[in-house]
């Protein structure tokens, strides 16, 4: 007796016309404000991508990339400059302690009322 086992081939979203405008907005709005925010505050990044992530709204990895959620260009501006900044802070400490919030407050003042107005909005 033998068995037989096929391999599905996966299936593929569908593409999604408002994902994909948002995709190239974002590409094309959010690596250039990254850019001048980090020029301003005297950060260094190695590289960006731009996703469309569940789960949070930006990202930093030790590598020193910056990971941002494509739809930030929902957001308000001061909103969209608070995420970057948030990430960019996160290249000098890679955790929410003291010194960091001591080094984003310096960089974006008022970002505790910013962290809770982004809660106002959701992901998805």
């Amino acid at each position: 007796m033998f068995r037989l086992f096929f391999r599905r081939k996966p299936r593929r979203a569908p593409v999604n016309a408002r994902v994909e405008a948002l995709r190239a907005q974002a590409k094309a709005e959010l690596p250039p404000r990254l850019a001048e925010l980090a020029a301003l505050h005297g950060f260094q990044y190695r590289k960006i991508f731009i996703k469309n992530n569940v789960s949070n709204w930006g990202s930093c990895s030790s590598l020193k990339n910056i990971n941002l959620n494509l739809r930030l260009v929902e957001l308000p501006r001061e909103l969209q400059d608070y995420v970057m900044l948030h990430e960019l802070c996160h290249l000098k400490y890679l955790n929410h302690g003291k010194e960091f919030h001591a080094l984003l407050e310096s960089v974006c003042p008022g970002h505790r009322e910013l962290a809770r107005r982004m809660k106002e909005y959701k992901i998805r």
